[in-house]
């Protein structure tokens, strides 16, 4: 990785986007990588959508992952964070609202293309964040990452999503801003809830957090628009609930809380399917996804 970077560092940003173009067109036309878990995934969103469109619209998705990962990773770049510094944040007024109640805030979110740049907002932003996050298999990248993140100031530590439920509410009991992703399958932990009408495995942790502590849940989302970063923070409306003891999980509640929680997510995935990072995930199922699609000539080169 720090081969690839040092190169790609030296060289003017529009130059960058070049070569990240050329990749993302070699990707496409050569190696798809998951072209069917995204083409399945883009068919549950979309379920009307015609064929060719799909392909259309994927093309623009593998086009534009490799530019956002060459930026990614240049985010120290000053002309690159100021996408981060210039963000247009809508509903910070709610967070704050939040944290003033002293129980912390449990902040779920969906995989952008741009978590990078929504993580490094809230480091540089002097809020006291906790990131829920999957150690990667590799140590070395795995601090390779967190060092990039940690760039960007002192306000973000880094919780392992194996750390339970008793670290996650630490966090909160420190008035932190819990960072937590739900459009992961959790098939065999999870709670079966509905996304755009099809039934997944979602985490049961904020659910579980806000049944303990009462914490707020707000719903987070970000995303590029007209050259500029976005984020999006909004309070989720949720039934009045009593407090539940580790022996008593009621199951219903969860699903209700993680389902209302995450249906904020739709109108955005709709809106910005090209930037939604988990198209690539097994998101609904390990298993069932076609082994191949079909592209004519026409479908991989023709707008």
């Amino acid at each position: 990785m720090r081969i690839l970077i040092f190169p790609l560092n030296l060289l003017p940003v529009p130059v960058i986007n070049k070569i990240a173009t050329a990749i993302g067109w070699l990707a496409w036309v050569i190696y798809p990588f998951r072209l069917n878990v995204a083409y399945s995934n883009l068919s549950t969103v979309f379920p009307e959508m015609e064929h060719g469109e799909k392909l259309r619209l994927l093309r623009k998705v593998y086009l534009q992952f490799p530019r956002t990962v060459c930026l990614i990773l240049l985010l120290h770049r000053k002309p690159i964070f100021k996408l981060v510094q210039k963000a247009n944040v809508s509903g910070l007024d709610v967070l704050d609202k939040a944290l003033d109640k002293g129980k912390g805030v449990i902040l779920t979110t969906y995989h952008g293309f741009w978590f990078e740049a929504y993580f490094a907002w809230f480091n540089s932003n002097h809020r006291p964040t906790s990131l829920i996050y999957q150690e990667q298999s590799n140590p070395l990248s795995d601090s390779f990452f967190r060092r990039l993140r940690n760039r960007h100031g002192n306000s973000l530590e880094h919780i392992q999503s194996n750390a339970g439920l008793k670290r996650y509410q630490q966090a909160l009991d420190e008035n932190r801003v819990v960072i937590i992703s739900l459009d992961q399958n959790y098939k065999y932990t999870g709670s079966e809830i509905p996304l755009f009408n099809r039934k997944f495995k979602c985490a049961k942790g904020s659910a579980i957090l806000h049944m303990r502590t009462d914490a707020p849940v707000l719903a987070s989302v970000y995303y590029m628009k007209d050259n500029k970063l976005h984020i999006d923070i909004d309070e989720i409306q949720l039934p009045p609930l009593t407090s539940i003891k580790d022996t008593s999980i009621d199951e219903d509640t969860i699903s209700l809380i993680s389902t209302t929680a995450i249906r904020w997510y739709e109108p955005y995935i709709e809106k910005y399917p090209e930037q939604w990072f988990s198209l690539f995930h097994r998101l609904w199922s390990k298993t069932g996804y076609p082994e191949r699609i079909g592209r004519t000539m026409d479908e991989i080169f023709l707008k």
